[in-house]
């Protein structure tokens, strides 16, 4: 039986600016938008503003009226990802088995590393201390046989929880909590089992098959039933740093599109957001694809494969643009997407001789500069000149 660790921050960009500034830590805190003119959206709140009923992604405004007494700040970026660093240096300590999920959460297979660093809950416990007397920062820990467990325990009590939850103990420690707090299972799917009395876990871990089958289909009814039983994977893959195997946007168009230069205009309303979302999640492609959907729901796709992983918007865009000059327009388009997969490690850089080092640089401090902005406010206060007069939104 496998030991695997999910270490999940408490409240991470709030908990990163009251480590940066400890005075924030004297009242409820809020991250996010802009204070002067309260817009923008909760990226993160601290516990006693939760408290308070404010969420993420919630308007500043309704925000700010819920919990008057709250300081609100803008993101720092750059700040979150030099932690983050951090974190996971702390955690490369103890195994080379680490999965990053996100930039504050890994899993850790900790099997056979006893002797080390003691059972599984004192690793936990030395951990969990390290990040709090180092770094300032809280988590939660949790300890399973499988990734599903571990993330789900790691949810048990927050904050500075630290939770065991294995095979046996799932029906007690599960199977009365609201489906929808399962893992895997989204707002959508939420509704569609309520309507069918399916409300607890424990509900969906009993239901039949045959009856499963008919509200999400096949393959994700064997899903989330496992789920339900506790059932999964406990392989860590040190190589990738999330599940995702690929990126992708969509545009629906509400007239059909013909014209090339007008699809690759909105390719580039893709590949921007895209890249974006890439970046988000500290990763890099090295397949970029696009796909076509004609006026008679007839539907083609194309890849292409470059020497080594990107996250820049103009190089993602350029590859699409590449594959659309190859696609047949003897039908009217409507829809087009963007994607990228073939994750990589983003330290990797194989220079190349015929590579504008330079040139490439330049094209990542513009995204970063880009990222930054739209973190303070929101991802549509920064456009590019060619998209500005764009009707369309990716999905």
């Amino acid at each position: 039986m496998r030991t695997i660790l999910h270490i999940d921050m408490n409240s991470f960009f709030a908990s990163c600016e009251q480590a940066n500034d400890p005075r924030l830590k004297d009242g409820p805190l809020i991250v996010g938008g802009d204070p002067q003119k309260r817009r923008g959206i909760v990226l993160a709140a601290s516990y006693d503003a939760k408290a308070y009923g404010v969420k993420t992604a919630m308007p500043i405004w309704q925000a700010v009226k819920l919990c008057p007494e709250a300081t609100v700040v803008r993101p720092t970026h750059n700040l979150y990802s030099n932690i983050s660093r951090e974190i996971m240096g702390i955690f490369d300590e103890y195994t080379p088995l680490k999965q990053q999920l996100s930039i504050d959460e890994a899993f850790l297979d900790m099997t056979g590393t006893e002797n080390l660093f003691g059972s599984p809950h004192e690793v936990a416990i030395t951990i969990q201390n390290r990040l709090l007397g180092e770094l300032d920062i809280p988590c939660s820990v949790g300890i399973s046989s499988n990734k599903l467990l571990a993330k789900m325990a790691s949810d048990y009590k927050k904050p500075l929880g630290i939770t065991e939850i294995y095979p046996k103990d799932v029906e007690e420690k599960l199977w009365d909590l609201p489906v929808g707090e399962l893992y895997g299972v989204g707002k959508k799917t939420t509704v569609a089992l309520n309507k069918m009395d399916i409300s607890t876990i424990g509900d969906l871990a009993r239901c039949p098959m045959s009856v499963l089958e008919t509200i999400v289909g096949n393959k994700y009814a064997v899903e989330i039933h496992n789920s339900a039983n506790g059932i999964g994977s406990d392989i860590i893959n040190p190589n990738v740093k999330n599940d995702m195997k690929s990126i992708s946007n969509e545009i629906t168009f509400s007239l059909d599109v013909s014209n090339l230069d007008e699809l690759k205009k909105e390719a580039l309303l893709l590949a921007d957001s895209v890249s974006w979302r890439l970046r988000k999640h500290i990763s890099k492609g090295k397949t970029i694809s696009i796909k076509i959907k004609y006026n008679d729901f007839n539907v083609i796709t194309r890849s292409i494969t470059i020497d080594e992983p990107t996250d820049v918007t103009d190089t993602i865009y350029s590859m699409a643009c590449n594959l659309l000059d190859h696609i047949p327009l003897d039908k009217p388009v409507r829809l087009l997407g963007v994607g990228i997969g073939n994750f990589g490690n983003q330290d990797y850089r194989q220079l190349s001789l015929f590579e504008n080092e330079k040139n490439t640089v330049k094209k990542e401090q513009v995204d970063k500069l880009v990222d930054e902005l739209r973190g303070r406010f929101g991802y549509n206060s920064v456009k590019r000149a060619s998209l500005i007069n764009s009707k369309y939104k990716p999905k």
